[in-house]
C-alpha cells in the first residue's frame, strides 16, 4: 500500500517534489492556493539569473520532452510558469493531483497538538491532517509525509527601522508596490511622476534598471533610491560572478548609484520612519530631516515565510532566518547561493518526523536559495523516506 505524500505549493520545487514522489510510488496530492507558478508571475518580465538547465531536473525534462526551451535560456518568471510549470502540472504523472484554489490554513498531527509528545516516536505514528480553504468550503486531507514548498513571496518584509512597519505603513500598504510585476503593471502611470524605491538587494537593483530605461522615454520622471547601506555601490556584487545576468544587474545598478544621472537621487543610511497620505501623494520621512512626497512607493526589502498554518507542529525554526533551524546552522557563513554545500539528510529534518520545509521556504529570509540547491534537498529527503511508506 503506497503512502500519501502531500505537497504545499505548486511552484517549481513543489511540482518537482510531486513528480519525484509519483516516481517513488507515493499517492501524491499538491495543494496550491492560486494556480501553478502564480508566484513567478509576480516577477513580471524579470529573468532568472540561472539558466533552464539549472532549474529543471532530469525527471521533468523526460516528462516535457520536446517542449523544453533552450537549456541556456534565462526565462522570465511568467515564461517559467507558462512553459515549464503549467505543462508539468497537466502532464500524465501529475494529472488530477494538482489542486488549484486550495489554500492551506493548518497542518497538525491527527489527535495531537503541538505540545503532545514533542520529539517522541509516538508522534510519528500519527498521520498528518491538513486543512485547506477552497471556493466551495473547507477540505481536509490526510498524509504520511508533508513537504511545504509554499515559498516566501506572499509575505513582504516591512520598510521600517529594525524590520518593523514604519509609522503609517500598514494603513498605506495597498498603495505600496511590493512585487516586480506590480511595478510593471503601473509603469505607464508613472510618466513624469516621482517614485521612491526602498531596498538595495537584487530586486531593488532590477527596479532601478527598469526605471532607468523608462526614464529615457519619459525624462521628466524622477526616482529616489533609499538604501540602508552607506556604500557608494550598495548592491552586493560577487567577484568573477559565474551568473552573468546577476553580475550585470548588480553592476549596472551600482554604476547608477555611484554616479547618479539626472533622473536619480540616492539616499544612503536611510530607514523609512513614516508614511502619510498627502492628497494623492505619499509623504515619506527617512529621519534626520530627510524625506519627501512621492507619487509611488516601491518596496523591495525582501520577504519572509508564512509560518502561521504550521503552529500545531513541533518544528525547529531558525531564530534568525525563520527557515529550517538545522539547515540554517549547516549554511552558517555561506554568503552566495552558488557556494552552498550539499547538505546532509539530518540538516533537512524539521523536528517533526515526516514534515519538511523545502525550497525557498526552508531558507526563510536568507537570499541564498537556488533551485539547483532545492533539487539537491529533494535527493537527500527522498533518500531517507521509504519508497512505499505504509499509512498508519
Amino acid at each position: 500500500m503506497s503512502g500519501r505524500l502531500l505537497v504545499v505549493g505548486a511552484g517549481p520545487m513543489g511540482l518537482y517534489a510531486a513528480l519525484e514522489g509519483v516516481e517513488r510510488g507515493f499517492d501524491v496530492i499538491v495543494l496550491e492556493k492560486d494556480e501553478p507558478g502564480a508566484a513567478l508571475r509576480s516577477w513580471g518580465p524579470t529573468r532568472f539569473f540561472s539558466p533552464v538547465e539549472m532549474n529543471v531536473p532530469e525527471s521533468a525534462r523526460r516528462v516535457l520532452d520536446g517542449s523544453l526551451p533552450d537549456p541556456e535560456a534565462l526565462l522570465t518568471g511568467p515564461e517559467m510558469a507558462d512553459r515549464i510549470l503549467q505543462p508539468l502540472a497537466r502532464s500524465r504523472p501529475l494529472d488530477g493531483r494538482v489542486l488549484a484554489g486550495h489554500r492551506v490554513v493548518g497542518i497538525a498531527r491527527a489527535g495531537m497538538t503541538r505540545t503532545d509528545f514533542p520529539e517522541h516516536p509516538l508522534r510519528s505514528e500519527r498521520r498528518f491532517r491538513v486543512l485547506a480553504e477552497t471556493a466551495s468550503g473547507e477540505r481536509s486531507f490526510d498524509a504520511d509525509v508533508v513537504l511545504d514548498a509554499s515559498g516566501v513571496t506572499g509575505q513582504p518584509c516591512w520598510m521600517g527601522d529594525g524590520g518593523l512597519p514604519a509609522s503609517g505603513e500598514r494603513g498605506m500598504s495597498p498603495r505600496i508596490l511590493r512585487h516586480l510585476g506590480s511595478l510593471e503593471g503601473r509603469l505607464l502611470d508613472l510618466a513624469g511622476k516621482s517614485v521612491l524605491v526602498v531596498g538595495h538587494g537584487h530586486s531593488a537593483a532590477t527596479v532601478i534598471l527598469r526605471l532607468a530605461d523608462f526614464c529615457e522615454s519619459f525624462p521628466r520622471t524622477r526616482v529616489t533610491w533609499a538604501v540602508r547601506s552607506a556604500n557608494r555601490r550598495p548592491c552586493a556584487e560577487v567577484a568573477n560572478d559565474p551568473l552573468p545576468e546577476r553580475q550585470r544587474v548588480a553592476s549596472a545598478a551600482n554604476d547608477l548609484a555611484q554616479d547618479p544621472p539626472a533622473f536619480l537621487s540616492v539616499v544612503r543610511r536611510a530607514a523609512v520612519e513614516s508614511l502619510a497620505q498627502d492628497g494623492s501623494r505619499l509623504r515619506v520621512a527617512f529621519g534626520g530631516g530627510r524625506g519627501g512626497d512621492f507619487d509611488e512607493v516601491v518596496s523591495m526589502t525582501g520577504y519572509r515565510p508564512d509560518l502561521s498554518f504550521l503552529s500545531e507542529l513541533a518544528l525547529e525554526i531558525s531564530p534568525a532566518t525563520e527557515g529550517s533551524a538545522r539547515l540554517a546552522r549547516a549554511l552558517a557563513g555561506v554568503t552566495d547561493c552558488l557556494s552552498v554545500p550539499r547538505v546532509r539528510p539530518e540538516d533537512l529534518a524539521s523536528g517533526e518526523a515526516g514534515f519538511y520545509l523545502i525550497g525557498a521556504k526552508s531558507y526563510g529570509r536568507s537570499r541564498n536559495f537556488l533551485i539547483k540547491s532545492g533539487l539537491e534537498q529533494l535527493d537527500s529527503i527522498f533518500a531517507g523516506i521509504p519508497r512505499f511508506p505504509v499509512a498508519v
